[in-house]
């Protein structure tokens, strides 16, 4: 389990989920981008609920272990939009990031074999 702090208040999630929301927060920030994402957590009861938190340059989020749950919410349709969503908007650097957890064959194959420049420094001319 990872929490996802945000602001003054923690959502706990599943580590992919959290991994690949801090990937896209990421890229969306370097791109001068925002977009609204619902990640699934639980209430004070533990009851499940979905909490929607806007990522983009100005947002200032980190990912910090939680004690683990059993009831882990694992949401791999969540995490491959967000891989999907993070590539989209250019953020081929923080794809590894995002797949770390993901057992779908597009985000292993990013693990083994990242997008064309990813990573690789920009060519500058001054």
């Amino acid at each position: 389990m990872k929490y996802i702090v945000y602001g003054e208040n923690r959502i706990m999630t599943g580590d992919a989920i959290a991994e690949a929301a801090l990937a896209y927060a990421a890229a969306l920030g370097e791109n001068g981008t925002t977009d609204i994402v619902e990640i699934p957590t639980a209430d004070a009861d533990g009851v499940a609920v979905r909490a929607e938190i806007l990522l983009g340059p100005a947002s200032q989020i980190m990912v910090e272990s939680a004690p683990d749950d059993e009831l882990e919410p694992e949401d791999e349709d969540l995490v491959n939009e967000l891989i999907r969503r993070t590539d989209e908007v250019g953020g081929g650097r923080f794809i590894d990031a995002a797949s770390s957890h993901s057992d779908e064959p597009a985000a292993r194959s990013l693990r083994t074999r990242p997008p064309k420049g990813a990573g690789a420094p920009a060519d500058h001319q001054d």
